[in-house]
């Protein structure tokens, strides 16, 4: 037999709905705070508890189809107060607030499930009269299973805070609370269930409940690759954009510098030799500076010795007539433009005490094609997997970075990176069909 308190037993949705905020904050707590947020939790929570309290004459005991339309409603009072709550308390959209209000409520009921668990004990049961005993009991369970689910999920949801905003993640989390709220309700309160019925189905609940969790966060890592995907096909897109805009402006460059020459010519013996002489060297700046015998590294190697130049950097570039024939075009400036660009960022964030420059070699033997890369950095640069972390995203490599690894892994090829000392070197090997 199961004792609580009477006053437990009136106020049972009330405090419900009290365990479930709690459960939010395993989850929402990456998310972004409103103003006054304690006063808005506080108040949101206290006026939930209050509505469905109001509610208790809707419950119905047992387990007849209206008692169980009477749970289902109650539950899904609960569930809609704490996506009040949650607008009320953060500044996030309703796709996030559909999800996480979904994963506390789910919390809660594992929790309400692990408690009926321990229950099963009878010296849990009769500690569970009193009002001390009654709250020390939820604290053990609940705590427990809070406790938990923040340590197992904070990968998932540690920095993720964007992650929650995504339309399909948050409609499947919604159809998975409707199925928790069905599975759960049906028998509660059935008196006809013996302690072996009411073990089992608590088990199969909590169960159900870590797989549905399981579920959501699966969810939200298939969203997550899905927007890298994204994000990869923009960052194809930009570079494609860019290499045809730069070897537009390098052909009509190259056009002006050439007609400029030929204007020069033409003022021998009209303009004196020495302003001749200052006129060749002020458009010298304009030839181009790379002739690595292809087109593409010549333009993307022009506009980069360009900024170097502006930056006091030294570019050294030793790439011969190594023939690059068969990468593609697109996937060659991708991986030059990305490395020099890492490069560039790297030495121009140096004093300048230090000495500036980047060397930039290929070799091809054969099928396989090397291009090695070094340049000095700052000490104590951390990897991922063999990649370096940017400043500005410490949980994920930056994306040029890891386009690079996926052309040289296109070529059946690798990319590796090193540091030694205040020296950074980055090697990619490809292969020719």
């Amino acid at each position: 037999m199961n004792y609580a308190p009477e006053w437990y037993r009136i106020a049972r949705s009330a405090i419900m709905l009290f365990h479930a905020v709690l459960g939010l904050m395993v989850f929402s707590y990456p998310l972004r705070q409103r103003r006054h947020f304690g006063f808005r939790l506080i108040l949101g929570t206290l006026a939930g508890m209050f509505i469905i309290f109001l509610m208790r004459h809707v419950y119905i005991p047992g387990s007849t189809v209206p008692a169980m339309l009477s749970h289902a409603l109650v539950s899904l009072t609960v569930y809609l107060l704490l996506i009040a709550i949650i607008w009320l308390c953060y500044d996030e959209s309703i796709w996030t607030a559909l999800f996480v209000a979904a994963s506390g409520y789910i919390a809660q009921d594992i929790g309400g499930s692990v408690k009926t668990l321990f229950r099963q004990m009878e010296w849990m049961n009769l500690l569970s009269q009193d009002i001390i005993g009654i709250l020390a009991v939820d604290c053990l369970c609940f705590g427990l299973v809070y406790l938990s689910l923040f340590l197992i999920l904070r990968p998932f949801v540690k920095n993720r805070d964007n992650n929650f905003n995504n339309k399909t993640k948050a409609i499947f989390s919604v159809i998975v609370l409707l199925l928790c709220i069905s599975m759960a309700r049906l028998t509660q309160d059935n008196p006809v269930r013996n302690q072996q019925a009411i073990i089992a189905e608590a088990l199969l609940q909590c169960i159900i409940d870590a797989l549905m969790i399981a579920l959501q966060f699966g969810v939200m890592e298939r969203a997550q690759l899905n927007a890298n995907v994204e994000i990869m096909r923009e960052l194809v897109h930009q570079q494609r954009v860019q290499y045809e805009a730069s070897k537009e402006s390098a052909q009509i460059i190259n056009e002006k510098y050439h007609d400029l020459k030929n204007l020069l010519r033409s003022f021998r013996g009209v303009v004196p030799q020495e302003q001749l002489d200052r006129l060749k060297q002020s458009i010298a700046a304009y030839e181009r500076p790379a002739n690595s015998g292809n087109e593409v590294l010549d333009v993307l190697l022009a506009e980069k010795i360009g900024i170097c130049q502006q930056r006091n950097i030294v570019l050294t570039c030793s790439l011969g007539k190594t023939d690059f024939s068969f990468v593609e075009e697109l996937d060659l400036y991708s991986l030059f433009q990305n490395a020099l660009s890492n490069a560039i960022n790297a030495v121009s964030a140096l004093p300048e005490s230090v000495e500036r420059f980047i060397t930039l070699s290929a070799f091809r033997d054969g099928n396989m094609l090397t291009i090695h890369m070094e340049n000095p950095c700052q000490p104590g640069i951390q990897f991922v997997e063999g990649l370096p972390q940017t400043q500005n995203d410490p949980d994920w490599h930056g994306f040029g970075m890891r386009s690079m690894v996926h052309i040289a892994e296109k070529y059946s090829g690798t990319l590796t990176t090193e540091q030694q000392g205040n020296l950074f070197f980055l090697d990619i090997l490809l292969l020719a069909p």
